[in-house]
């Protein structure tokens, strides 16, 4: 068999799995499978194979195993981030979080942030890459995700970030900071997902509660103490989740500071200081 049946057989395979991307993804499984890029595998379609290593690959995709678990990273604000199903799967969304961290602290030298809830380390990482003069800390409540973004970061070339296990603020009580920055669980139990999240990526990651913004709620409450003065507190949200979450600070003593939208209009990230 060449590459290019190969190809051609895994796309039509995969679209009939319900995978809008199929060309695409069977590209990319081609080169994890065959150890090179995609450019190799579309500038050689006449390389011959056996197809049992691929197949089996393919097999797992066909399945709605996500993609990034298979070949075992997502790319994240141009780096390439290792994922297991121990993590959260980087996705765009959180870009505009990171973008908003940038934007909002573009004049903050030599500050102190912690990223509540790391997951793959790609917030916390992507930060200190950015901004080398910050002193970041990352948490997470599991060790399994603290392992991988220890791995990421070790891999990345930054290991300044300290990586702590933790719930929230529980292993901060003397510490506080100048920028708070989350991309916490906010899904409601008993939503619907498509099968790539809901079957495959750790549910500790993406549920919150039954109603989806349990986790803000501590949040609003708990990270006064942690907050320095004039610092803020930065949270990516589900969709249409903008004024529950909004309520929830303000409540609490917060002032909305900024919401930006992502690239389809929607509302994604909050950015709060507290009021005077």
């Amino acid at each position: 068999m060449t590459l290019q049946e190969w190809l051609s057989e895994a796309e039509r395979r995969l679209a009939a799995s319900g995978i809008e991307s199929a060309r695409f993804e069977a590209q990319l499984l081609a080169a994890h499978a065959l150890g090179k890029n995609r450019s190799w595998v579309l500038a050689h379609p006449e390389t011959s194979l056996e197809a049992e290593a691929l197949d089996s690959l393919l097999g797992r995709r066909e399945r709605r195993e996500p993609l990034a678990y298979i070949i075992g990273f997502r790319e994240f604000f141009g780096r390439d981030f290792e994922v297991s199903p121990a993590v959260l799967i980087p996705r765009q969304e959180t870009e505009v979080l990171v973008e908003a961290c940038l934007r909002l602290t573009s004049e903050a030298h030599e500050i102190r942030v912690l990223d509540i809830g790391t997951g793959s380390g790609c917030i916390a990482i992507t930060l200190q890459l950015e901004r080398p003069d910050w002193k970041v800390w990352a948490a997470d409540i599991s060790q399994e995700a603290l392992a991988i973004a220890q791995q990421n970061a070790k891999r990345l070339g930054t290991g300044s970030v300290q990586f702590v296990q933790s719930d929230l603020f529980g292993r901060f009580e003397r510490l506080k900071f100048d920028l708070i920055v989350s991309n916490p669980p906010y899904v409601a139990h008993g939503e619907s997902l498509m099968p790539e999240v809901g079957l495959h990526e750790p549910r500790e990651a993406l549920f919150a509660g039954p109603t989806g913004v349990e986790v803000y709620a501590r949040m609003a409450a708990e990270a006064p103490d942690h907050l320095n003065s004039r610092g803020r507190l930065i949270v990516e949200i589900g969709v249409g989740q903008e004024l529950r979450v909004q309520g929830l600070f303000q409540e609490a003593g917060w002032r909305l500071v900024e919401a930006t939208r992502d690239l389809s209009g929607i509302v994604r990230v909050l950015a709060f200081e507290l009021q005077n």
